[in-house]
């Protein structure tokens, strides 16, 4: 018998999950079987388990969160806006059905209030169901829950918050609202004075004219825009891009360690040092970024 015997044979199974870019370029990840599917009024919804990213959640055929590295993504668009400010208390996701963002802001002893507004109640009722490691801070008594769009509910509300985190699944998703200049100025109305906002921008290699737009919307609003990156090994060609912008002064807080390191513990992958170095882009997503 030839060949390395410590090689791992994989089933027979021809499901590949395809979590790409406008269609163009990506990732493919191979899958044992399908757990559930539905449809909701705004989306496909499935659950797959897969052999290397374990179970898999799907919301219009993207992959938004896998048990392997979907930590990364909630810890990266969560913390580094948290900590950019002085001491959050009241925050507001926009999106956040899958409770990841949720889990993540609970860590933070600060915080008084989480309020959450997602569009689509089926995907929240999916979670509780597939993925209860994510669902445990919907039961908290500082978390609000409401089944709205996104945009509609912060145009019409009078609440203020000290940070907001946009997390939208998908930028050709049910709320394409989410990705205008209008909404960005709906966000900065909608903070307190000194208030930061997280903003998800995909993968920059991808989405060089789209980066480009918002980059120009979003400065034209807020005092300061910072992107930063990070690494996710399920997310088309392997990186995500964010960017962190404040109502006032001239950028995010200098990084603290002490502050820092009681969240970091209890994190897989954010840490001091990622957070410092997710500011340092290299070459070519600067220059998508213009920075």
């Amino acid at each position: 018998m030839s060949g390395d015997m410590n090689t791992t044979v994989v089933s027979e199974s021809s499901l590949w999950l395809e979590n790409l870019v406008d269609g163009c370029a990506g990732i493919t990840i191979k899958a044992k079987h399908a757990v559930h599917c539905e449809a909701s009024p705004f989306q496909k919804i499935e659950v797959f388990d897969t052999y290397a990213f374990g179970r898999t959640l799907l919301l219009g055929g993207t992959i938004v969160y896998t048990e392997s590295d979907g930590s990364i993504y909630n810890e990266m668009i969560t913390h580094p806006a948290l900590f950019a400010h002085g001491s959050p208390r009241d925050i507001c996701i926009i999106g956040g059905g899958d409770g990841g963002c949720i889990c993540e802001a609970l860590k933070h002893r600060g915080i008084k209030k989480i309020t959450a507004v997602e569009i689509d109640r089926q995907v929240t009722d999916v979670v509780k169901r597939f993925f209860p490691e994510l669902a445990c801070g919907f039961n908290d008594k500082r978390v609000r829950l409401y089944f709205e769009d996104g945009y509609a509910w912060l145009s019409e509300s009078t609440a203020r918050f000290d940070v907001i985190i946009v997390d939208s699944y998908d930028p050709g998703g049910p709320v394409q609202s989410l990705e205008t200049a209008n909404f960005y100025d709906v966000v900065r109305r909608s903070l307190k004075p000194g208030g930061v906002a997280a903003i998800q921008t995909d993968a920059p290699q991808l989405n060089r004219e789209k980066i480009q737009r918002a980059m120009r919307d979003l400065t034209s609003h807020f005092a300061w825009c910072k992107p930063y990156i990070a690494a996710i090994p399920s997310f088309p060609l392997g990186m995500c891009s964010f960017v962190l912008c404040g109502t006032g002064g001239s950028g995010p807080r200098a990084i603290n360690r002490a502050r820092i390191e009681p969240v970091s513990k209890h994190c897989r992958y954010y840490c001091a040092d990622i957070h410092d170095g997710a500011f340092y882009l290299p070459k070519t997503a600067g220059e998508i970024f213009n920075c």
